[in-house]
């Protein structure tokens, strides 16, 4: 039998001089009968040749260990990684282990430094057709989004009810590449930060790699004042700023626990994600943690991949997708069932860090929509008062995410033309839901999930598969779809990157061939049973077509 030494040696390499900061590891998931100080120590100690050091997730998740491999990263293979995740789990009993991969399913606009400065290599139009051109009318009007959310209208109904107006008070947790100094943000009521990266409480974003100054722009539409271009949807929020990624473009799931952790345990009352990736059983426990400790969690849909990525795609947390100024689908949004609800994302008036240009400028991305999104969940909070919704919610048998995410879809504003299936409710609308009832919407008829976290875990990946494969390649009664939830997952994401939907006009250039299945583990392989499923994995030699620009194919 393999054992994990060998399995983690073939699956990372050393790290070379000046290479790449993350480190490799794992996060351990303890079965409920194994003690934690235990635990970490035997893993220490017969991991030790490599060497590695085991640690808690953080202080409030003590049963999820991190094996950290100084020295080491991942190799390019996936497969081998999750294999000697596979491995850990079956050498120490554990209810779970994973990779922390640092995945890129999560692909931003070009740098704002392009056209004066060479664009990053490997990112020249990256994903091909996904970006959509400015609209330099929209330069005039920076205030283009606030209206299409309602936000004006929100912020004058909280006044005239002399109610705390534009977020006063809530604070807003962003974990994302941190902030640095900005005109569009001096004036904002901030609370001390954290760097879940290196550990200490500066969540400066040292401008180095990946997307300089990504959260300094998804902050300032959040929360900048109303003095000069840009203005949040909650100008008098207070914002805490998590430092958790190096790029959008390269994230890793225990870094976005970590940060979900710290803001639940420094007392944040709203997280907002401009961010996502693969499943992850840590990332999944943090989400269930904050929304038990009455925080509202949301996150962007994604971009370019189409399909909604995680952990907007858990049902925990709040999925956002983005549209443009004339209530349309912005082209790079993913979409899905799995969407809750669109905000503007397309265009969007921001601060953005370019050397030698304007301080402010248009940027795209569902990173955006759950920026403007969050903003309004903190204008909620305000004007009810936190803990007067969090006993509302108590009465009705709900959690305060629950009870508003029942009142942001009733209260959507649905445009003429509306795919509910593919973009949620509606259109954030504010003014709509500050006025509406707390009883709203408790009389629609609803799917209820699994009681079970496992199970309902499970249900985001298969999701995935159905929707890119079709329904019958989900029915597999021996697959253990919580286990290799992430690995699979993986596989899909790769080739929904790789061969982009042809809608909107989306690389009209690219040949109309599926994209081709990654390898997988031979642990996954011989878990599938699925005849479909084993063919569009290409598991049996010859694979059947992929996924195609349509997605799911006949």
């Amino acid at each position: 039998m393999t054992t994990a030494i060998d399995a983690i040696t073939a699956a990372t390499l050393v790290q070379p001089p000046g290479g790449i900061v993350q480190q490799a590891r794992f996060a351990l998931v303890l079965r409920s009968t194994q003690d934690p100080v235990m635990q970490a120590a035997e893993v220490q100690t017969a991991l030790a040749p490599l060497p590695a050091r085991v640690t808690p997730l953080s202080a409030l998740e003590p049963r999820v260990l991190v094996a950290e491999l100084p020295g080491r990263i991942f190799g390019a293979d996936a497969a081998v990684a999750f294999a000697a995740g596979y491995a850990l789990q079956e050498e120490f009993d554990l209810a779970a282990a994973e990779p922390d991969l640092p995945t890129g399913f999560f692909p931003e606009e070009p740098s704002p430094r392009a056209g004066k400065e060479p664009v990053p290599e490997g990112l020249e139009g990256f994903p091909p057709g996904c970006w959509a051109p400015e609209e330099p009318a929209l330069d005039a009007d920076p205030r283009w989004a606030l209206r299409a959310m309602r936000v004006p209208e929100a912020w004058a109904f909280s006044q005239a009810r002399q109610r705390p107006s534009r977020g006063e008070g809530v604070i807003v947790a962003q974990p994302d590449t941190g902030v640095t100094r900005h005109a569009e943000l001096v004036g904002v009521a901030s609370v001390p930060g954290f760097d879940v990266l290196s550990n200490d409480a500066d969540p400066t974003d040292p401008l180095g790699v990946g997307n300089p100054g990504h959260g300094t722009a998804t902050a300032s539409v959040l929360v900048s004042p109303e003095a000069l271009v840009v203005t949040g949807t909650a100008p008098r929020a207070r914002h805490m700023p998590i430092r958790a990624i190096e790029s959008v473009i390269r994230i890793t799931q225990v870094s976005v626990a970590r940060a979900i952790d710290w803001a639940v345990g420094h007392g944040a009352h709203v997280i907002t994600m401009s961010l996502g990736g693969i499943p992850s059983f840590s990332l999944h426990r943090a989400l269930r943690r904050a929304v038990d400790a009455d925080v509202i969690v949301l996150a962007a849909a994604g971009n370019c991949v189409r399909t909604v990525v995680w952990p907007a795609r858990y049902d925990e947390c709040i999925a956002v997708a983005g549209t443009d100024v004339r209530d349309a689908v912005w082209r790079g949004s993913c979409r899905g069932p799995a969407v809750d609800v669109s905000a503007p994302g397309e265009n969007v008036i921001r601060a953005r860090v370019a050397q030698g240009g304007p301080d402010v400028g248009q940027g795209q991305g569902t990173s955006f929509a759950v920026a403007l999104a969050a903003g309004v969940a903190a204008l909620w909070l305000a004007h009810h008062g936190r803990a007067n919704l969090i006993a509302a919610a108590r009465a009705r048998d709900e959690t305060l995410q629950a009870m508003f995410l029942r009142l942001l879809h009733a209260t959507a504003r649905r445009p003429t033309v509306w795919d509910p299936f593919e973009l949620g409710s509606g259109v954030v609308d504010a003014q709509a839901l500050l006025a509406a009832d707390l009883d709203l919407g408790r009389d629609r008829e609803t799917v209820q999930m699994p009681s079970d976290p496992d199970a309902r875990a499970a249900i985001s990946v298969e999701s995935l598969v159905a929707e890119s494969f079709g329904p019958e390649t989900v029915i597999d009664e021996t697959l253990d779809w919580h286990r290799f939830g992430p690995e699979i997952a993986t596989a899909l994401l790769h080739m929904r990157l790789t061969a982009p939907p042809e809608e909107e006009g989306l690389r009209p250039e690219a040949p109309a061939e599926p994209a081709l299945a990654p390898a997988v583990s031979e642990h996954l392989a011989e878990a599938v049973s699925n005849p479909r499923l084993r063919g569009r994995l290409g598991l049996d030699g010859e694979s059947e077509p992929g996924i195609g620009r349509e997605g799911a194919q006949p």
